[in-house]
């Protein structure tokens, strides 16, 4: 699946409206709309964020034993725990 429809399918698959998950984001109305449209390629952290949005993960799976190898986190909430580490 294309990253674009990926971004389409998550944000519908949530039950939010395009609208709502670019105003949780602090983005434009339109925003999130304009990300899913044909041809648009956003970066995975764009996706990771939308994804975090909308309830779910983006998650590296090996192909060959099915296991889930690593989570990407969204940036935004990086940002949030930036400097509450020791």
């Amino acid at each position: 699946m294309q990253v674009n429809n990926v971004v389409r399918f998550i944000i519908e698959r949530s039950g939010k409206s395009f609208r709502k998950v670019s105003e949780e984001l602090g983005r434009s109305a339109n925003w999130a709309g304009v990300v899913a449209m044909p041809r648009r390629s956003p970066a995975l952290a764009t996706v990771a964020d939308i994804a975090d949005a909308c309830g779910v993960d983006v998650v590296l799976v090996d192909r060959a034993t099915g296991a889930a190898i690593a989570t990407i986190d969204p940036p935004r909430c990086a940002l949030e725990t930036q400097g509450t580490e020791d």
